[in-house]
């Protein structure tokens, strides 16, 4: 399929009368370096809190067989808060993180929505809570408060 559609855009420069150089300097500009499509490195702060929250949505194996493992599709960090949002099969939702001396802590992993002042319910300071739902969950102010 790939090479269907590389011989088009060939077949297209060629109409316009350019010659293999401008062809090929053409078509390598389309590639993207590798190092493009690299993920930033996270820090060893934010790769512990993933952690703390995919070990606190492993569940027992029948579970695991019907819907995987749980992911972690987005994170802020704050220390000593992090703000996640999270699926888990066919549902998913947001959590929130403390850090203790003995690691990363879960507070709370809902599918619900409580708002700002639920995050700081939970002990969240709320400038801080502004700045972790500002990055987690850009929309959160057109979201219905608690």
């Amino acid at each position: 399929m790939a090479f269907i559609a590389l011989n088009r855009v060939i077949a297209i420069v060629k109409s316009f009368g350019l010659n293999f150089a401008a062809i090929a300097l053409i078509m390598s500009s389309l590639v993207i370096p590798p190092a493009a499509l690299a993920q930033p490195a996270l820090s060893p702060e934010v790769q512990a809190a993933q952690q703390a929250l995919r070990q606190n949505m492993d569940y027992s194996s029948k579970a695991r067989d019907q819907f995987g493992v749980g992911q972690v599709t987005k994170i802020s960090v704050l220390p000593p808060y992090a703000l996640a949002t999270w699926t888990w099969g066919p549902t998913g939702g947001w959590a929130i993180l403390i850090q203790r001396r003995s690691g990363w802590k879960v507070v709370t992993r809902r599918d619900d929505w409580i708002g700002l002042r639920g995050v700081v319910k939970f002990g969240v300071p709320e400038a801080t809570a502004i700045k972790l739902l500002d990055q987690v969950i850009p929309d959160w102010r057109s979201l219905p408060s608690e």
